[in-house]
């Protein structure tokens, strides 16, 4: 007789366990004079990426089939869902034991990450489960009426509607590639890039070359994700293509440098020009503007420029520029800048601050 605790827990994981669609990370490049279509496909920006297999069971990539197992069972122990576990975890640590715990698939992934991996819906957790607890479901054994143990797999095709599964078509593989762009191509969006990529079979070989056109919105970061719907891996016949996950990585300016929707920028500023106050150049995104220095200005006083820092992906304004001032003192001085600063530093000593004359008082009784 099934346990009702188990039972539950059984229930539970068929209706927490959805199926998942492997995120396949391919290096990709660009092609810039190369176009596969026209129409622009659909977007949608988001920042979540498919973990690594050997991250989700905490081992190295030199790990031993021994240690992948060990980990395994230690995870799958602690979310199992009959346990009260977490099942979304469950499923992701008996996803990755399945491809690892296998040499054959495990070399795929170590050759081409999750691409080498089309597990059609994300494959079937307590099998994983299974092979890593010597034929046991949950540690329990499952006894029929006639004495022998009942496996459990056909325990829950009997609960869960009787009979074998059927599976129909399956969807294509949802893909995952790198888009590396210069900064002030992230800033100013790009209108086409064409990302080229080759195709990589179920037995890990390099199949055919693919290509396809992405419209890049003003203001992407590094971790955003473009979604092109239907761009992905070939489903069955009769089957949905899956999608394709362009990655954003954006490279390091030298002179602008990145706060969210801000950016900073250093300015040299020349002593006399800080002190008297002036008006500078400064570089934007949009050209050069003009700045004003006001006098009396300090080392690293932050000024800033309202509306010229980088757009918003949604098309909600705009962040601001910031400039940090740093006082350039001049190393070497004429004759005549010597004397005008003695004369500046003697009548400064006439009108001495209430600071000044603190420290003057100080520096007595230290003396007496």
């Amino acid at each position: 007789m099934l346990p009702s605790s188990l039972l539950r827990g059984a229930r539970l994981a068929a209706r927490r366990v959805p199926p998942r669609r492997p995120l396949h990370r391919l290096a990709a490049r660009a092609a810039p004079n190369s176009y596969a279509e026209r129409r622009p496909p659909h977007r949608l920006l988001s920042s979540k990426a498919k973990r690594d297999y050997y991250e989700v069971l905490g081992v190295p990539r030199s790990a031993t089939a021994a240690e992948i197992k060990k980990a395994y069972r230690k995870l799958a122990k602690e979310h199992h869902p009959d346990a009260g576990g977490d099942a979304a975890k469950f499923q992701e640590a008996s996803e990755a034991y399945e491809v690892l715990s296998d040499t054959e698939k495990r070399q795929g992934y170590d050759a081409y990450g999750h691409a080498a991996q089309d597990l059609g819906g994300g494959g079937d957790p307590f099998e994983a489960f299974r092979q890593a607890f010597g034929g046991q479901a949950g540690g329990f054994h499952f006894h029929q009426q006639g004495g022998g143990q009942e496996p459990f797999e056909d325990l829950l095709n009997e609960f869960f509607g009787g009979g074998q599964r059927r599976r129909g078509p399956r969807r294509g593989a949802d893909l995952q590639l790198t888009l590396r762009l210069s900064f002030m191509e992230a800033a100013r969006g790009v209108q086409e890039k064409t990302l080229e990529w080759h195709e990589v079979a179920r037995d890990g070989r390099r199949g055919d070359r693919k290509s396809v056109d992405v419209r890049v919105p003003a203001g992407v970061d590094s971790g955003m994700q473009i979604r092109l719907s239907g761009k992905g891996g070939q489903g069955d016949p009769g089957a949905p293509s899956g999608d394709l996950f362009v990655q954003i990585e954006v490279e390091p300016d030298p002179y602008f440098e990145r706060d969210g929707p801000d950016i900073h920028v250093a300015l040299e500023v020349p002593f006399a020009d800080a002190a008297l106050g002036a008006t500078v150049d400064v570089l934007t995104l949009d050209g050069i503007v003009q700045l004003k220095v006001p006098p009396g200005c300090q080392p690293l006083s932050k000024l800033r420029l309202r509306g010229k820092g980088l757009p918003s992906v949604d098309r909600r304004g705009r962040g601001n520029q910031i400039v940090t001032v740093h006082v350039m003192v001049p190393e070497v001085l004429s004759k005549r800048q010597k004397e005008l600063l003695e004369e500046f530093r003697n009548e400064e000593a006439v009108d001495e601050s209430p600071a000044q004359r603190a420290l003057k008082r100080l520096r007595g009784f230290f003396n007496s």
